[in-house]
């Protein structure tokens, strides 16, 4: 529960004092599933940083995914849209995620940049605890020899090693104005707060 409340805690002052924190970045790795429907995830968070400042690092949480419909072809590239993204820290246990943030609005491309080589980028967005979110993430995959079940297209070879990085950042952040005009008030409020509290000694 307390990985939870620091995340969005932080997710939190991410969105209302830009000052603090201009994004949250965590990485991934392992956990790759493909078929002919589209590629999948169940990931291992590896990272969480601030800003790139790494808070923390091992394994500390889940990073899945799932492209949704997939238009194109898995071994020369395509698109895909109406997917699902979420992740979330481990609990006390290590093992079970709480509370993870969920997005089922998973667009992107898969894109063959080399040899066996591909890069899976994608966008999302959402809601959590009330704190509206966007993110980017950009996952590397690639297509090897036959000596596991992931299968490509053609029924040889395999997709494996998928490791990435995801970018969160707040969805609308405020005006510096709107920031000033928050701040003086708050001042004020102080300041009447403290006379009432010096009257009544």
């Amino acid at each position: 529960m307390k990985w939870r409340f620091l995340f969005l805690t932080v997710l939190l002052a991410l969105f209302v004092v830009p000052a603090f924190a201009d994004s949250l970045t965590f990485t991934n790795q392992g956990g790759l599933s493909v078929s002919s429907a589209g590629i999948s995830a169940d990931s291992t968070m590896t990272g969480f940083s601030v800003d790139g400042k790494l808070i923390e690092s091992g394994k500390i949480g889940g990073v899945y995914f799932d492209t949704g419909t997939f238009i194109g072809s898995l071994k020369n590239g395509g698109s895909f849209s109406g997917g699902d993204f979420s992740f979330g820290l481990f609990g006390p246990d290590g093992k079970t995620i709480e509370g993870a943030i969920f997005a089922d609005n998973f667009t992107g491309t898969l894109t063959k940049i080399g040899k066996d080589l591909y890069d899976l980028v994608g966008t999302f967005s959402g809601i959590a605890d009330g704190v509206a979110f966007k993110g980017t993430t950009n996952q590397i995959l690639s297509f090897g020899g036959d000596d596991d079940h992931r299968r490509g297209d053609d029924g040889n070879g395999c997709w494996r090693d998928l490791h990435g990085t995801t970018t969160i950042t707040g969805a609308t952040v405020p005006e510096p104005s709107t920031l000033t005009f928050l701040g003086t008030g708050l001042i004020a409020l102080a300041g009447v707060v403290r006379r009432k509290l010096g009257a009544r000694v």
